[in-house]
């Protein structure tokens, strides 16, 4: 049957198409693949081994149209005779101007139907094959039985050298290293029994285990034929082996009948000897029976069969592909060790163990480790956690130490102020006492005298009353700063404050100084601090003497409309203040001029009262003719 791939719609579909008629496809003739198929019963290997090939041939820019499939169609063992015949058949349509640059085999009966093949047009086509073993027989001839024929067991890589093998890759049953593990493990061994099932490729096998059987004469062997033995036949056989015997598994997959046995059958076969080593030449009976073997490493190989062809193909025939072999490994059952008590250090290194009981890590490898990072973050937080706690206790002992000290030096602070205005109390009276008299004394020696002594006098007189202002202001910033500065709200008519203000300082008014009372055009009682207010225009007129030599000071009150406060100007032409001090001279102790007489506390007073009720002492920065003080104050009516 011949089919285009490109007609594959999948390859499930590949067991139908390949039974039915044979089609035509369009190849590229002279240049296109033929493949050449047994159809064994592993048809999803075979259709998955052809789908790669499609693939991989496609991938590297072959056209898959040129690409024609064709099955022998075998179905059993027992008409090998006819597939001689099948693939001459096949052959003989793609001869002429349909010839194909390569042939791809897949599968032993299809190879060993094409190795088989006389004519000597067909053998020199380049072939490739895959799927295969090396180890071959040709098929069988009319005369023969099949139930007791015993082929001779061929080398592909040697004994075909009139045939174009170009490449393809090959599979190795090693009786060598099975027998030589066999023998490491089991010393006993003296027997060794083949298990080979009624198909080609168990006839294949069997007729290679008895060409090498005659290496090893130390061993007596004989044979489980499924050709020719039942499964209760081959059953009853295993159960009466010697201790000394050993079973070499090769295929047990077709019965007497060619009806296909199924896979638990091999279950059957080991609970029929439960303590008889087993190894497995093919994989047959791994993973249940089989203590282990040394094994085909089977993989897909239709990507490199394709790679194959393509390189040949593409080199005109020339290139030097060659046959590989694919590589084995050995392969044990770990639950099969342990119940024939094999010393797992004496296996060969690199070997693959299965059926391994699956440890607590390899069953719950992903819950653990998930549960090992709550665990992990957990931890980092509770460490997180102490040194946050451990550093809180730290800061709250140094702040606890610092409230301590702070409320020391607040005790401290206290008593030193209470002990300050204390002091300041004495001293003023102490002080106000003696000055008191001396100016007193000074006013009468004055009055009394004429000339040089009455001027002596006044001088007397008028430094006793700036110490006297001095240790007033003193006195009324210590008490603003102790808050013992009391006042009461009480009703005030402006301009007799205002009078009563420039009596406490006509001893600064000089005789070229005009002074200017500008009352509130509504000049009934107010409500307010009295006292503060008093202190405050005292201050500021007290300045405005001191600092004005001759000119006018201008005292003007009037009442902000639509407010209820009172603005209080206090204007003199005296020096003036600079611009970038208008708040400098506000700061305690501050003196522009230091040939000045007084202890620069005045303004410092000013500010601090208005402070206390909520008013406003300012310099208006317009005025440059000498200074303006601003003073605004509420109105508590």
């Amino acid at each position: 049957m011949r089919l285009s791939v490109k007609s594959l719609i999948s390859y499930l579909l590949l067991p139908i198409l390949l039974v039915v008629s044979s089609l035509t496809a369009n190849a590229a003739s002279g240049k296109g693949v033929l493949i050449i198929t047994s159809y064994n019963p592993d048809t999803q290997s075979m259709a998955s081994t052809l789908s790669s090939f499609v693939d991989e041939y496609e991938k590297h820019g072959g056209n898959s149209d040129a690409i024609v499939v064709e099955s022998l169609n075998c179905l059993a063992y027992s008409e090998a005779k006819t597939w001689k015949e099948r693939m001459g058949a096949i052959l003989s349509k793609h001869m002429g101007d349909a010839t194909p640059g390569i042939v791809v085999v897949l599968g032993q009966e299809a190879w060993s139907a094409f190795l088989s093949q006389d004519n000597p047009e067909f053998r020199k086509l380049p072939v490739l094959c895959g799927m295969v073993s090396r180890n071959t027989i040709l098929t069988p001839p009319d005369s023969v039985s099949l139930d007791t024929w015993m082929p001779v067991s061929m080398d592909v890589m040697k004994d075909f050298p009139d045939f174009n093998i170009v490449g393809g890759y090959v599979y190795q049953y090693r009786l060598f290293e099975n027998i030589a593990l066999a023998k490491k493990l089991f010393p006993f061994m003296r027997e060794l029994v083949f298990l080979s099932d009624n198909s080609f490729g168990g006839v294949s096998m069997q007729a290679m285990v008895k060409s090498e059987m005659k290496k090893y004469p130390e061993y007596s062997f004989s044979f489980l034929d499924g050709r020719v033995e039942s499964l209760v036949e081959v059953s009853h056989r295993i159960s009466n082996l010697s201790p000394h015997c050993v079973l070499l598994c090769g295929t047990w997959r077709v019965g007497p009948s060619d009806d296909f046995v199924l896979k638990s059958t091999t279950y059957v076969l080991r609970d029929a000897n439960p303590v008889l080593p087993a190894f497995s030449v093919s994989s047959i009976g791994l993973g249940h029976w089989a203590l282990g073997g040394y094994i085909p490493d089977y993989h897909n190989l239709g990507e490199g069969l394709a790679r194959q062809s393509l390189e040949y193909l593409q080199s005109g025939g020339k290139a030097a592909i060659g046959l590989r072999l694919v590589g084995n490994k050995y392969v044990f059952d770990s639950q099969r060790i342990d119940m024939l008590e094999v010393d797992e250090s004496l296996l060969p290194e690199g070997t693959e163990i299965i059926n391994r009981t699956p440890t607590l890590w390899d069953e719950y490898e992903n819950e653990i480790i998930a549960v090992g990072l709550v665990i992990l973050c957990l931890l980092g937080s509770l460490v997180v956690s102490a040194i946050y706690i451990r550093r809180i206790r730290k800061y709250r002992n140094m702040l606890e130490e610092q409230s301590r000290e702070l409320a020391k030096a607040k005790d401290a602070a206290e008593q030193a102020s209470a002990m300050k205005t204390n002091f300041i109390q004495n001293i003023n009276h102490e002080i106000r006492t003696p000055l008191n008299a001396i100016v007193g004394f000074a006013q009468v020696f004055a009055n009394a005298n004429t000339g040089p002594m009455k001027k002596y006098a006044s001088i007397i007189e008028r430094n006793s009353n700036d110490l006297l202002k001095l240790i007033g202001d003193v006195v009324e910033l210590s008490n603003l700063d102790a808050g013992d500065f009391k006042d009461t709200p009480q009703p005030v008519v402006m301009s007799e404050l205002c009078r009563v203000a420039l009596r406490q300082v006509e001893s600064k008014i000089n005789d070229d100084v005009e002074f200017v009372l500008i009352p509130p055009v509504d000049d009934r009682p107010r409500l307010m601090y009295r006292h503060m207010v008093e202190l405050v225009v005292v201050n500021l007129l007290h300045n405005a003497f001191k600092f004005t030599i001759s000119g006018t000071v201008t005292l003007h009150c009037d009442v902000l409309p639509g407010e209820k406060k009172m603005r209080v100007s206090v204007t003199d032409t005296g020096y003036g203040i600079p611009a970038d001090k208008h708040e400098v001279i506000f700061e305690r102790f501050t003196k522009l001029d230091e040939f000045k007489q007084g202890g620069g506390l005045g303004l410092a007073i000013c500010r601090a009262v208005a402070k206390r009720i909520d008013a406003t002492v300012t310099i208006d920065p317009d005025y440059t003719t000498g200074s303006k003080f601003i003073f605004i104050f509420p109105l508590l009516d």
